[in-house]
């Protein structure tokens, strides 16, 4: 699936955070560096602050745009082709699986 991907590092590696879930969010602070008391909650979508984690990048966050209509991770992955699907959401998406979009980086536009 990798080479699919067309020797683009930057997008391997969002890639790969997003489905290792190893990806900046706000489940991975508080997985990883819960002692620093760092942001978790997603401001980018419209609406109340939310716990940011891949499914809420992938399925929930009105922030991002999505060719596909699956509703969870299970969904996804059991799909015919969900390597595309995820590749295909990344290249829409170029902030999503970023530091950029890690909860605290910026605000959510007016």
């Amino acid at each position: 699936p990798l080479k699919r991907l067309g020797g683009r590092p930057t997008l391997a590696a969002r890639f790969i955070r997003c489905i290792t879930d190893h990806g900046p969010t706000g489940r991975y602070r508080d997985r990883f560096r819960g002692r620093h008391l760092e942001p978790t909650l997603c401001t980018l979508h419209s609406g109340r602050p939310a716990y940011q984690t891949r499914e809420h990048i992938l399925f929930q966050c009105d922030h991002y745009t999505r060719r596909y209509r699956y509703s969870s991770i299970e969904d996804l992955l059991t799909s015919l082709d969900p390597f595309y699907d995820i590749q295909q959401f990344l290249e829409d998406n170029p902030s999503a699986m970023t530091f950029d979009d890690l909860p605290g980086a910026r605000s959510r536009s007016p």
